[in-house]
């Protein structure tokens, strides 16, 4: 019995006991009381069983992090995103893994006309020089427009292991700058993996007419959606990974409860 439904049998009791009397009353009441004290205690327990099940986590966590030290060692891979997003919060994360991070910022999508035709076959370009092998200048991409200055890269080593798109969810949608470099970079078989940070509240709608192999992890900004980032590179893992609906768990090999 939740605490409401005891606080509506306490007023049930009082009105019940207005027509048959006080003894009647006083009976309800001290009945209710004692349930009130029995759902206390359980609540303190339940309190105490969730803060020993955090605090068991919370130690855990440097354990799990441990378990990635190095584990990227000898990958190369890109960060892709719009100036506002950054991507340089995750350097350190790839560094204790022991992978090369390269951030690549792309100019921001017009929404309509002739400049967002032109930008989503720049989508189509950028593809195609990330996919090439060899070494590229950053001053070649940011001469061609698909690279902003400000960009952490000098050098860029190619085909990468994994391309980590970090966007908003209303920047991945259909005829979209990331969309469509998501499914350039998917057909020339590079690992891509979408990067959203956790909004509560807010879920994000796949594009109906998004085909399989789509990669997402929609909590990035938590320590376990960065553990579920690196164990999705480590050993090649698609799929939905965090908080939101229709994710397949916290990260690869946890079952999420429904």
């Amino acid at each position: 019995m939740t605490i409401a439904a005891i606080f509506l049998s306490l007023a049930l009791g009082i009105l019940i006991g207005v027509s048959f009397g006080d003894s009647f009353l006083v009976a309800n009441q001290r009945d209710v009381i004692q349930l009130m004290e029995e759902q206390l205690v359980q609540l303190r327990e339940h309190n105490r069983r969730q803060e020993i099940e955090l605090q068991h986590w919370e130690a855990l966590q440097p354990l799990l992090r441990q378990n990635f030290n190095g584990a990227l060692a000898g990958k190369e891979i890109f960060i892709i995103s719009s100036p506002d997003e950054g991507g340089c919060e995750l350097r350190a994360l790839f560094e204790e893994s022991g992978a090369a991070l390269t951030v690549i910022l792309v100019p921001d999508a017009p929404e309509e006309g002739e400049e967002a035709e032109q930008l989503l076959k720049g989508a189509e370009d950028l593809a195609n020089l990330l996919a090439m092998p060899g070494e590229i200048e950053a001053k070649e991409l940011i001469a061609g427009g698909l690279l902003l200055p400000e960009a952490e890269a000098a050098v860029l080593q190619r085909p990468p292991d994994c391309c980590l798109l970090l966007l908003k969810p209303e920047a991945f949608s259909s005829g979209n700058f990331f969309y469509e470099l998501w499914q350039e970079l998917q057909e020339k078989g590079i690992q891509v993996i979408a990067l959203f940070a956790w909004a509560e509240g807010e879920s994000f709608r796949y594009p109906d007419e998004l085909e399989t192999g789509f990669s997402l992890v929609d909590n990035i900004d938590t320590f376990w959606g960065q553990v579920a980032l690196l164990k999705m590179i480590a050993e090649n893992i698609s799929g939905h990974y965090g908080f939101g609906e229709g994710s397949e768990g916290l990260f690869p090999g946890e079952a999420k409860e429904n």
